[in-house]
C-alpha cells in the first residue's frame, strides 16, 4: 500500500510540473495574412485584372441572362398546354320550375341548386403570325452577340484604364527614384554653403537658396509618394491584390513592335460592331411591330370533365366523367387598338433612326481620338530626341566639370549642380518615353478587334 502511495506521489509530481511547464501552440496566422505584393509587372497585373474585374464578371451574367431571351423566344415555336378545374355551389331561392336562365353582362343565373365541378385540359398553337415569332427570335441572337461584344469592349476598358495606371505608376516610381538622386546632391550642396556661409565666404541669400531647393525638392517627393499611393490603390482596385507603396517595385513595360498608322477601317472595330448589333437587333424588332396586328392564326383542342349534383358535395364527384372534346382553329386580327401599334412602329422607326446618329458619332469619337494619340505619340517621339540630345551635352558638361573639379578649378557644387540638371532631364526622358509606350499600348488596344 506504501509502495502504491509512492508511485502515486511520484506520477501526480510530474503531471503538476509539466502541467506548469505547458504552453499552449499558438495557431500560425501567418498564412492568413494578406500577403503584400514586392513586384510588379505589366503582364502580371493585366492578367490579375482579367481574373478579378468586376465588369467582366458582370457582363458574363449578361450573357447568360441574355441567352434565357433566346430561350423564351424559341418557347413560342411550342404548342401550350394547360389544365384547369373549378367547384362551385349554387343555391336558388325561387321556384325551380322556372328553368329560365337570366343573363347578367357575360354571367348566365343558375336557376338550380346543386353541386358542380369540372375538370379541362386545353391544347393551343400558334399556326401561323405572319413572322412575329420568328422576328423576336432573331432579336434575342442579335442581343446575345451584342452582350458578348459589349464584354469585349469592357475587357477593352479595363486594358486601356489600367495601361493608364500602370504608366501613372511608374513614371511616379521613376520620378520619386531620380528626385531622390537630386535631393542627396542638394543636401551635399547644403552642407558645402552652409560652411561657406559660416566662413563669411557667400551671402546668406546663397545660403538661403540651397535651403529652398532642398525644402522644395523633399515637398515634390512627398507629393510624388502620395500620387504613388493613390494609383496604387487604383490598381488594387483592378487587380484585387494588395501593394505597399514603400517597398514595391514597378518594372519597366516592354515595348513590342506594333505599328500605329495601320488601322485604318473603323468597322472592323468593336465599337462600330456594337452599334451594327444594336441596328440589326432594333431592325427585327421593327418587323415584329409592324406585324403585330397582323391576323394570328391558331390551332387548339379541348377535353373537359364534369360532374354535378343537386343534393350531395360527394355525389358530384361521383358524376364526374367525360363531357366533350373539341378541335378547331381560329384567326384573330385586331381591328382597332386606338393607335397604339401605329404609335410603336413610328416609336421604333425613330429608335432606329437615332441608333444610325448615335453609330456615327461613335466612330468619330473613336477615329478622332486615334488620331489624337497618334499626334501626341510623334510629338512626344520628338521630345524624345530632344531630350536624348541634351543629356548628351549635360553628361559631356558634367564630365567636364569633373575634371575642372579634380584639377581644383571648379567646386564641388558647380559639380553638384550639373548633376542635378541632368537628372532632370533624365525625369523628362523617363516621363515622355513611359508615356510614348504607354499611349502605344493604348492604340493596340483600342484597334483590337
Amino acid at each position: 500500500m506504501k509502495i502504491f502511495n509512492i508511485k502515486f506521489f511520484i506520477l501526480s509530481f510530474i503531471f503538476a510540473f509539466q502541467l506548469l511547464n505547458y504552453t499552449p501552440a499558438v495557431e500560425d496566422n501567418s498564412q492568413n495574412e494578406t500577403k503584400l505584393v514586392s513586384l510588379i509587372s505589366f503582364d502580371q497585373v493585366l492578367k490579375q485584372a482579367k481574373e478579378h474585374s468586376y465588369d467582366l464578371k458582370i457582363a458574363d451574367f449578361e450573357i447568360l441572362i441574355s441567352k434565357q431571351g433566346i430561350r423564351s423566344a424559341r418557347s413560342e415555336y411550342f404548342p401550350k398546354l394547360g389544365i384547369g378545374a373549378g367547384t362551385e355551389y349554387t343555391k336558388n331561392y325561387r321556384d325551380t320550375k322556372d328553368t329560365q336562365v337570366m343573363a347578367i353582362g357575360e354571367n348566365f343565373v343558375n336557376p338550380y341548386t346543386r353541386y358542380q365541378s369540372i375538370l379541362g385540359i386545353n391544347l393551343s398553337y400558334n399556326i401561323f403570325d405572319f413572322g412575329v415569332r420568328g422576328n423576336s427570335l432573331k432579336m434575342a441572337k442579335e442581343d446575345v452577340l451584342l452582350k458578348e461584344l459589349e464584354e469585349k469592349e469592357k475587357l477593352q476598358d479595363l486594358n486601356l484604364n489600367l495601361v493608364d495606371t500602370y504608366a501613372k505608376l511608374l513614371v511616379t516610381s521613376r520620378q520619386i527614384e531620380i528626385n531622390n538622386q537630386i535631393l542627396a546632391l542638394q543636401q551635399k550642396n547644403l552642407e558645402y554653403k552652409t560652411r561657406l556661409f559660416k566662413a563669411k565666404e557667400i551671402s546668406k541669400t546663397e545660403f538661403n537658396d540651397a535651403v529652398v531647393k532642398v525644402s522644395v525638392t523633399q515637398n515634390k517627393i512627398n507629393e510624388l509618394k502620395s500620387i504613388f499611393a493613390e494609383s496604387l490603390n487604383w490598381l488594387s482596385f483592378y487587380t484585387g491584390e494588395q501593394y505597399n507603396p514603400e517597398s514595391v517595385t514597378v518594372a519597366e513595360i516592354k515595348k513590342n513592335n506594333f505599328d500605329v498608322s495601320a488601322f485604318n477601317d473603323y468597322t472592323q472595330s468593336i465599337t462600330w460592331q456594337i452599334h451594327e448589333k444594336q441596328i440589326k437587333k432594333k431592325e427585327f424588332e421593327l418587323r415584329a411591330t409592324k406585324k403585330a396586328n397582323y391576323p394570328k392564326v391558331t390551332g387548339y383542342t379541348r377535353y373537359y370533365m364534369y360532374g354535378t349534383d343537386p343534393i350531395s358535395y360527394n355525389d358530384s364527384f361521383r358524376d364526374f366523367g367525360p363531357s366533350n372534346f373539341t378541335v378547331g382553329g381560329s384567326i384573330n386580327m385586331p381591328v382597332f387598338d386606338g393607335f397604339k401599334n401605329n404609335s410603336d412602329v413610328k416609336r421604333v422607326s425613330l429608335e432606329l433612326q437615332q441608333l444610325h446618329v448615335e453609330r456615327d458619332k461613335a466612330i468619330a469619337q473613336l477615329m478622332t481620338r486615334l488620331a489624337t494619340m497618334r499626334t501626341n505619340l510623334m510629338y512626344l517621339n520628338e521630345q524624345i530626341e530632344e531630350n536624348n540630345k541634351v543629356i548628351a551635352e549635360l553628361t559631356a558638361k558634367e564630365k567636364s566639370v569633373h575634371r575642372l573639379v579634380s584639377k581644383k578649378v571648379a567646386s564641388p557644387i558647380e559639380e553638384n549642380e550639373t548633376k542635378v540638371e541632368l537628372l532632370e532631364q533624365k525625369i523628362e526622358l523617363e516621363k515622355n518615353q513611359i508615356t510614348a509606350i504607354a499611349i502605344t499600348k493604348g492604340i493596340e488596344f483600342l484597334t483590337e478587334n
